[in-house]
């Protein structure tokens, strides 16, 4: 884990100060205070975890060489998660999943440090980001945000179109000026301005078709629910045409013909999940209804 740089005291050629002295002059005082703000950022990294223990040691050891603290929070994981897990921090924490915004909102708030780095736990640092992040704390950071770009794989393939290629995510901000938004598929808000860095995150989404379809089987219920909470209403032309614009759209439009096989699998997936979500909305509606239904009766 990175070790923040010792508190140096700055005496400026000509000025004299004795051990003897209570406290330093005036004027290295106030140097002493301007550089301890141009010392090193700290950072608070936090990762989110579910049974991931495939890619988890991986995820953790490339973050611990950039962050000064290390928060894992936990949805009752049942395989070596934890384990795995409290090898790299003391702070694991277990906390109910409700959706991924409120999940990282929740670990936002158990950060010692202004500044965090949120991470998947199916994702990894190149190296050269984390030189990368690392020469941003020394430096200190210029801009509320950064977003970094994901480099996606799909069954150990990386997928360069589809919607999947410009993939640019808000990982590392201020908390105190940006934040995640409280729905499944969250997203950094910043309220200034947000640099791009130069390198990015290896991302493993799916590794095979049974865990990336039970993946989407639970993001469609969490966005249905979602939905409803917003009172939107099934209509059964959401069912049947926007699995198909969505799948249409990442195969052509966004090419995803471009990454093969890879490609056309990509596309059905997402014609299923959009297909799912409304079936599950219409779902949670009709057993609203009954439910008060039959509480009148």
């Amino acid at each position: 884990m990175a070790i923040s740089s010792p508190k140096y005291v700055i005496v400026s050629s000509g000025t004299k100060w004795s051990g003897a002295e209570k406290s330093p002059p005036l004027r290295n005082r106030i140097e002493n205070k301007y550089a301890s703000m141009l010392m090193s950022e700290e950072i608070t990294g936090i990762v989110l975890t579910y049974n991931g223990e495939k890619y988890l040691d991986r995820c953790l050891n490339s973050l611990k060489d950039c962050v000064d603290e290390l928060i894992i929070v936990d949805s009752g994981s049942g395989d070596k998660t934890l384990d795995i897990a409290e090898k790299y921090s003391e702070k694991v924490i277990h906390h109910d999943f409700e959706n991924y915004g409120k999940q990282c909102i929740y670990a936002a708030r158990q950060a010692s440090n202004h500044w965090v780095f949120i991470l998947d736990q199916d994702e990894i640092l190149e190296d050269k980001l984390i030189s990368e992040i690392n020469a941003l704390k020394k430096s200190g950071f210029a801009h509320d945000a950064y977003s970094i770009r994901r480099r996606n794989f799909l069954f150990n393939k990386e997928i360069k179109h589809g919607g999947w290629g410009n993939d640019f995510v808000i990982r590392l901000f201020d908390r105190t000026k940006a934040f995640p938004t409280d729905n499944n598929f969250s997203v950094v808000k910043a309220e200034g301005d947000v640099k791009k860095l130069k390198n990015a995150i290896i991302h493993y989404p799916c590794d095979s078709i049974d865990s990336y379809f039970a993946k989407m089987h639970s993001y469609a219920r969490i966005s249905a629910k979602e939905m409803m909470e917003k009172n939107r209403e099934f209509r059964f032309y959401n069912l049947l045409f926007n699995p198909l614009y969505r799948a249409f759209k990442k195969y052509f439009f966004q090419k995803g013909f471009l990454d093969g096989m890879h490609g056309f699998i990509l596309a059905v997936i997402s014609y299923y999940f959009v297909f799912l979500k409304y079936l599950k909305l219409w779902e949670f509606t009709n057993i609203n209804h009954e439910n008060n239904n039959n509480g009148e009766s």
